[in-house]
């Protein structure tokens, strides 16, 4: 009896996650024409693009942790949600930096927002607390990218199963820019240009 009383229970168990599936978020960022847009930082970015909104060259990618987690190297690119910039997305497209759309940019083709797919966070059921973070880049790949940048690592509750996906309207908004070499690429610059020098000077 009491057996088939724990199998009984483990079967209600497994039917009710079974219904929540998977988590699931839908990755965009805009909701209305009052939505953030994601945009070129005001230094350190090409002559002239400060302050647009990223166009068509530039991708977001959405990385994640299964849990709550305040070391972003924990957490995992999903290659899949690799959406470009615009309305015309998903594929890389022509849309030019700062060519929005809202009341005072009708023909506007959407920079700054990006319009991805519903992701599926495997191993991560519906109704699951996670750690997000939202990257933005050119060049096909956030570590070759020329300019690029990061959000701050936020939390969702995922929806999925009989839940809608979460989705990220609370995501905090960011700027983009061109990488700041860290300070060993510069120490090891100088050491190499004092080795050349004292090379030189030996050979004089």
């Amino acid at each position: 009896m009491k057996k088939s009383l724990v199998i009984g229970l483990l079967g209600v168990a497994a039917c009710v996650t079974s219904s929540f599936g998977q988590g699931t978020v839908s990755f965009q960022n805009y909701f209305s024409s009052s939505s953030p847009t994601i945009k070129y930082a005001a230094s350190n970015v090409p002559v002239g693009k400060a302050g647009l909104a990223l166009g068509g060259t530039f991708a977001a990618e959405l990385a994640w942790f299964n849990g709550v987690t305040a070391n972003a190297a924990l957490l995992t690119p999903i290659a899949s949600t690799i959406t470009y910039f615009s309305f015309n997305g998903p594929a890389q497209n022509s849309v030019a930096d700062g060519d929005i759309y809202d009341a005072g940019h009708p023909a506007g083709n959407g920079a700054g927002w990006y319009l991805g797919p519903v992701a599926t966070l495997t191993g991560a059921p519906a109704g699951t607390t996670v750690t997000l973070q939202v990257m933005a880049f050119n060049g096909g790949s956030f570590g070759a990218a020329t300019v690029n940048g990061k959000s701050a690592l936020f939390q969702l509750v995922l929806g999925g199963g009989a839940l809608p996906p979460a989705n990220l309207s609370t995501a905090p908004n960011f700027t983009v820019a061109s990488p700041v070499p860290e300070p060993t690429v510069f120490a090891l610059a100088g050491l190499g240009a004092a080795a050349l020098m004292i090379v030189r000077r030996k050979k004089a």
